[in-house]
Parts: structure tokens; sequence; C-alpha cells
């Protein structure tokens, strides 16, 4: 086989590739699984250091709600700590 003769059998081979239309199914980016088997590595490690839950949004009333809970807190705290000093100065 002459090197003019593998020459016209590659340039064979590459037309027969391209004149059969490749169809390449597009992969479903709402699965999770689908794109981390996409991502390399490195990019799958910079994708989860990028995705940290921050701050919620929260309604109006849960945030009266945690108000509330924090002011009971403060308050049972002060009660707390009146008792001690008053059972702490009735013992003397």
């Amino acid at each position: 086989m002459t090197p003019k003769d593998s020459e016209s059998k590659r340039d064979t081979d590459s037309r027969d590739a391209r004149s059969e239309p490749v169809v390449v199914a597009k992969p479903d980016l709402e699965d999770p699984h689908v794109v981390l088997s996409l991502l390399e590595t490195d990019q799958v490690v910079a994708a989860k250091q990028k995705t940290r839950f921050g701050p919620r949004k929260l309604s109006v009333g849960v945030r009266v709600l945690l108000w509330g809970l924090r002011i009971y807190v403060l308050a049972m705290l002060v009660l707390v700590v009146v008792s001690v000093i008053r059972a702490i100065h009735s013992g003397h």
C-alpha cells in the first residue's frame, strides 16, 4: 500500500463519516445526576463550595414568632437570675 492509497482511504473514511447525520440527544439538565456526570471533578468541587445555605426569606408570622421566642427566653433568664439572687440572699 502506497502513501497515496492510504491517504485516499482516509479521505473516503472521513467522507463516509460526514455523510451520515449524527443525532446527539441533549442531556436532561434538570436531573442533578446527569449534570454531575457531565462535570469534571474540580468543577463538581467548585459547584459544591458555591452552594451554601444562606438566609431564608421568612414570612411575617414566622419572624414575629421567632422574636416572641427570643423575648420569652430573655424574660425567663431574668426571672432565673432574680430567683438565684433571692435564694442566695435569703440563705444568709
